[in-house]
C-alpha cells in the first residue's frame, strides 16, 4: 500500500489489532458474565469479513490454548471492545441470540467454542432449511448452531445448540453428533429424526454440558450416549434423552416433536420454565420468571411462532401471572 493510500485510510485496523479484538471478544463471551448486549455487539462486529476471519482464527486458537488465551488479553483490551451503533444492531440479522444459551437465574449468557464458529446458524425467530443434492434435508429451528461435513458417503452433522430435523433418504447414511452423543441412521432405510441440544440446567459457563434429545419420526436409528457405549435402537415413534430420565426409550408425540416446522409451538403439560425458554427463541429481548414457584406451573396449548407475545399474554392470563414490560423486549412474569 502506498503512502497516499495509507493517508486515505487512517483508521483501518491492522491485522494485529483485529486479532487482539477477536481474542478479547472470546474472553468476554466465555467469561460467564457476558450479557445479551455483549453477544449482540460481537455479532455486529463480526458482520465485517475481516473481523469474522479474525474471530474464527481466534476461536481455533482457543480450542488449543483455552485459559492461556484468557490470560494473554490485557484488561484494558477487554474493556475497550467496540459497541455497535443502533443501525449495526438492526442489520445483524438477529444472530446474536442464535449462538447464545441463556444461563439459568439471570441475564448472563454462556457460550461454548463450537457455537462461536459454527458454519450454519439461525437467529432469534429464524427457521431455515438446508437441502443437499442427494435429497438429504436439514431443517434448523431458531437459535441453532451446527457444522456439516461429508465423509465418504456419510453426512456428519455436529449440532452445538438448538434443534433440527434431519431427513435422510434411503442409501444416504447420516450421523448426528450432539454433546457426547452420536446417532446414526441405517444406510438401507430412509429416516427422519428430530434432535435437540440445550445447555443443561447445571451448566456453568464455557464448561457446561448439554441435554440432548432424539426423536425418531420415521425409519430407524442407533443412538449412543457416549464413546464405547452399546447403541440403542430407536424405531419410529420413539425417543430418548440424556437429561432427566436419561437412557430410557419412550414413546413420542410426533405432532409436538417438531411442530416448529409447521410454525407452531405445542405444549402438553409442559413446565412454564421450558415454555419460556422456547418463547425466548422466537422473540427479541428476554422473558424472565420472577418467582421460583412459577417455573413449575404447567402449560398446555398451541401457539403460533410468529406471534410469541400473543402466546405470552395468553399463558400469563391462564396462569394468573402479571406481565411487567421493562422496555427493550424485557418482560418479567410474576
Amino acid at each position: 500500500m502506498t503512502g497516499a493510500e495509507n493517508e486515505n485510510r487512517p483508521n483501518e485496523p491492522t491485522s494485529a489489532s483485529l486479532d487482539a479484538q477477536a481474542r478479547a471478544w472470546i474472553v468476554r463471551l466465555t467469561s460467564g458474565s457476558a450479557t445479551q448486549a455483549d453477544a449482540d455487539a460481537c455479532a455486529a462486529w463480526r458482520a465485517i469479513a475481516d473481523h469474522e476471519a479474525a474471530f474464527r482464527a481466534a476461536t481455533r486458537l482457543w480450542q488449543q490454548t483455552g485459559p492461556a488465551l484468557r490470560n494473554g488479553v490485557p484488561a484494558q483490551e477487554r474493556q475497550a471492545l467496540p459497541r455497535p451503533t443502533r443501525r449495526q444492531v438492526l442489520r445483524r440479522a438477529a444472530w446474536g441470540a442464535g449462538a447464545a444459551s441463556v444461563a439459568a437465574g439471570g441475564g448472563a449468557i454462556a457460550l461454548r467454542w463450537q457455537e462461536l464458529s459454527a458454519t450454519h446458524r439461525t437467529g432469534t425467530g429464524e427457521v431455515r432449511s438446508v437441502k443437499l443434492p442427494d435429497g438429504t434435508r436439514l431443517d434448523l429451528d431458531a437459535q441453532t448452531a451446527l457444522d456439516l461435513e461429508t465423509i465418504g458417503q456419510r453426512h456428519v452433522v455436529s449440532l452445538h445448540a438448538g434443534a433440527l430435523v434431519v431427513t435422510a433418504p434411503e442409501n444416504v447414511p447420516v450421523t448426528i453428533r450432539a454433546d457426547d452423543t452420536q446417532t446414526n441412521t441405517r444406510p438401507d432405510l430412509a429416516a427422519e429424526l428430530a434432535v435437540s441440544c440445550r445447555l443443561a440446567d447445571n451448566a456453568v459457563g464455557w464448561f457446561g454440558h448439554a441435554d440432548v434429545g432424539v426423536a425418531c419420526l420415521s425409519g430407524e436409528a442407533d443412538f449412543q450416549s457416549g464413546a464405547g457405549v452399546t447403541p440403542t435402537r430407536l424405531r419410529a415413534g420413539h425417543g430418548i434423552e440424556t437429561g432427566h430420565g436419561a437412557g430410557i426409550v419412550h414413546g413420542i408425540d410426533a405432532a409436538t416433536a417438531a411442530a416448529w416446522r409447521r410454525g407452531l409451538l405445542v405444549f402438553r403439560d409442559t413446565p412454564l420454565a421450558a415454555v419460556v425458554s422456547d418463547l425466548n427463541r422466537y422473540r427479541p429481548g428476554r422473558i424472565m420468571l420472577a418467582s421460583a414457584v412459577a417455573t413449575s406451573r404447567r402449560v398446555t396449548g398451541v401457539f403460533h411462532l410468529d406471534r410469541p407475545d400473543e402466546a405470552l399474554t395468553s399463558i400469563g392470563t391462564a396462569l394468573g401471572l402479571t406481565e411487567y414490560r421493562l422496555g427493550a423486549g424485557l418482560v418479567v412474569l410474576r
